[in-house]
């Protein structure tokens, strides 16, 4: 955790000083394909290819992301989200279990299992969006916050500045989470906080960007209202919230806001409105354990239809991931000789692109030379598959037994249909009685 020093009106001022950036231009469609590239060959013992790259539809000179993390460490962060987070095989209950729920909305009850808290649902959720992200384009940086009584010590902290080193953010969101809750919600030091790192005025931590101007976004993550930093005052410290979100769009910075479980959702008013004011989305999630499976579906790239295809066979990519940046990566199925691959992307402005390139597949040449990222990427797609295969080997092995079944019924009924006609006969012939019934 990076300390801050200074007001929050010291925060203001040096936001204030900033000239506020120009109206959004009209978006365009950027589409490109970085694996393979035109021209190339290669083999596969699978027969499949590789491809990746990035859709985007971009605004005026956006090239590039810059994200904040706002991640609330509040009290009430340490209940239970619901879900066994930590894998550990157990779900973490409430702590105060047998007593009444009137006490426990008054004093949060920590979960049995920090490791399956909210705050462990929230860095879980942030570190698995991390893994969709490309570095090359997208810079992170986390902000924590809480609040105490002081007016003259920060409620928010710079855990990690703007980065392309998704290792760093790593190692911070495993500090926050081993630091742990504690104290009250001033979201107002974290809106602040958050605007200070996406701008780089003189006093944040992050180092501005020289080669392009970036998009920039703020996901901000609670479970409660903010109590500071006016204590006493929720509906005060709402229209500070809400003011502050109205600046941050006046600065191209949109807010995400992400409202997780009873407490926050019981008065969403700030959250809503933050949201909205900066031109941003606001996502309810009744069960916080359900925040991983949201944030799987974000999408910043604003593209609408994505497809990868084999223009020569006619076969679609039956393994394509989008990631929230725009990047996408698909496994396609090869012939033998020459290939021509077509890319397809649909903006939400209706905008369409296509791109096309040829390459020649020959079993048995050299594998496609892939970096780090697309090998992580390709693994995931070849998981995705071999667990489709499986299943697929489940329903066919449940087929055939429900076949098998279903013939051994059958036989047994012919059997006894036959072994009944004949005691059927047997029975005149020995002239046996059957008794009345």
């Amino acid at each position: 955790m990076i300390p801050r020093l200074g007001s929050l009106a010291v925060a203001v001022t040096l936001l204030a000083s900033l000239p506020a950036p120009g109206a959004s231009e009209k978006s365009n469609l950027r589409l490109t394909v970085e694996t393979p590239v035109n021209g190339a060959v290669i083999g596969d013992p699978q027969g499949m290819a590789f491809v990746s790259g990035q859709a985007l539809a971009l605004f005026g000179d956006y090239k590039t992301f810059d994200i904040v993390f706002v991640v609330d460490t509040s009290d009430s962060t340490a209940t239970p989200s619901g879900e066994d987070i930590d894998g550990d095989g157990k779900v973490g209950q409430s702590g105060g279990r047998g007593i009444s729920s009137i006490f426990g909305r008054l004093i949060p009850l920590p979960s049995s299992d920090p490791g399956d808290s909210i705050l462990a649902a929230e860095v879980a959720a942030v570190a698995n969006l991390l893994q969709q992200l490309d570095p090359r384009t997208t810079r992170v940086g986390i902000v924590s916050f809480a609040g105490d009584y002081d007016p003259l010590t920060p409620d928010a902290f710079t855990e990690v500045p703007l980065t392309s080193e998704y290792e760093l953010v790593m190692k911070g969101l495993a500090r926050v989470l081993r630091r742990g809750p504690a104290n009250m919600t001033n979201m107002v030091d974290a809106i602040n906080l958050s605007m200070i790192e996406l701008l780089g005025t003189q006093s944040a931590y992050s180092e501005p960007r020289r080669d392009s101007r970036p998009k920039r976004i703020v996901m901000f993550l609670t479970d409660g209202r903010p109590t500071l930093p006016i204590e006493g005052s929720s509906l005060q410290n709402a229209k500070m919230a809400i003011d502050h979100a109205t600046r941050a769009r006046k600065f191209d910075i949109r807010i995400d806001t992400f409202a997780l479980g009873p407490d926050a959702l019981s008065e969403p008013i700030s959250v809503v409105e933050m949201a909205r004011v900066s031109d941003g989305v606001f996502t309810p999630v009744k069960r916080p354990a359900d925040l991983r499976a949201v944030f799987e579906q974000i999408d910043f790239s604003e593209i609408e239809a994505l497809g990868v295809s084999n223009a020569t066979t006619g076969a679609e990519a039956h393994y394509l991931t989008q990631n929230a940046d725009g990047s996408f990566a698909a496994l396609l199925d090869m012939q033998e000789g020459r290939n021509r691959i077509e890319v397809y992307a649909r903006a939400t402005d209706g905008s369409r692109m296509r791109r096309e390139i040829t390459v020649d597949f020959v079993p048995g040449a050299e594998a496609q030379r892939l970096s780090f990222r697309e090998v992580a990427q390709r693994n995931r797609l070849l998981e995705d598959r071999l667990r489709d295969l499986k299943h697929r080997r489940m329903e066919l092995e449940t087929e055939r037994e429900e076949r098998v079944r279903a013939e051994l019924l059958a036989e047994i009924e012919r059997q006894r249909d036959a072994a009944e006609k004949k005691a059927d006969e047997m029975r005149k012939r020995l002239e046996i009685e059957t008794e009345p019934e």
